[in-house]
């Protein structure tokens, strides 16, 4: 089976769900990743990286196209599909000043590449951001809003149509521990009550315990946005469930869906 994930910048999609990925890549279906942006306007914090030696604009999301395909490599998925947008950077200023902005673009026209990748992959699954992006960048709303868009359109490009549309997500008590671990980074700024969700709402907990290596090698691979081994192991050692499980929430469905919480995504597939 196919699975697609649609994100907005390099490192979303292992800091999203790059566990699961990993996993359904090993387990023989075919994983592809949309990416809307080449992170054009990241921030680069490795202490042996020159920033000026990558300015940004084309030649920083050079860079991180290769930390990109590095990371596909290391989870075991196909290569990076991109859109072709402009990252619209943070605070919002940025893009604002930018007509090119991913922010800025017709919410129709990115409707129609992502249908248009669609029709060429035939996924049964596609994951992309829930609607508060994960922590409100307005690239991730972006690019939720398109993808859900196309997951209920996607019946005029492929039949059958793509069965099921997921959403990444943490729990408010998830969200309320970051805070406390946290305290002073601008993960600790997020509303847990609007970032976070009632346990009630997670319709899928993935196991990822067996691709924890994967998934550490996959943010290793993105140097520049997080820095040394060193640091990215002393950052995710405050969050012992990272390389446990991965949650979800739904965001669509056509056909059944079983009533209890799902162990695997693929659960009832056909």
């Amino acid at each position: 089976m196919k699975l697609l994930a649609i994100f907005a910048h390099p490192d979303d999609e292992v800091f999203s769900c790059g566990g699961t990925l990993a996993r359904y890549a090993d387990e023989g279906h075919q994983v592809s990743l949309i990416c809307a942006t080449r992170g054009e306007e990241g921030e680069i914090v490795h202490p042996d990286m020159e920033p000026n030696s990558y300015p940004k604009g084309p030649e920083r999301g050079l860079l991180r196209v290769d930390e990109l395909a590095a990371t596909c490599k290391a989870l075991g998925i196909s290569p990076p599909i991109f859109l072709d947008y402009q990252d619209s950077g943070f605070p919002i200023e940025v893009g604002l000043q930018n007509p090119q902005a991913f922010m800025n673009a017709d919410i129709f026209k990115i409707e129609e590449k992502i249908l248009d990748r669609i029709g060429s992959i035939h996924p049964e699954i596609i994951i992309t951001f829930d609607p508060h992006g994960m922590y409100g960048h307005i690239d991730h709303i972006t690019i939720h809003r398109a993808a859900l868009a196309a997951f209920w359109s996607a019946g005029s490009v492929m039949q059958p149509a793509p069965q099921r549309l997921y959403y990444p997500a943490r729990t408010i008590t998830q969200v309320e521990e970051m805070q406390r671990r946290f305290a002073g980074s601008s993960n600790s700024d997020l509303d847990p009550n609007i970032f976070g969700v009632s346990d009630d709402s997670i319709c899928a907990q993935i196991d990822i315990s067996g691709y924890a290596d994967r998934k550490r090698l996959g943010v290793y691979a993105h140097r520049s946005q997080f820095g040394t081994e060193e640091r990215i192991n002393e950052l995710l050692d405050g969050r012992p469930d990272f390389f446990r499980f991965e949650t979800f929430v739904l965001g669509g469905a056509r056909g059944g869906f079983p009533a209890d919480r799902l162990n695997d995504l693929f659960d009832g597939v056909s």
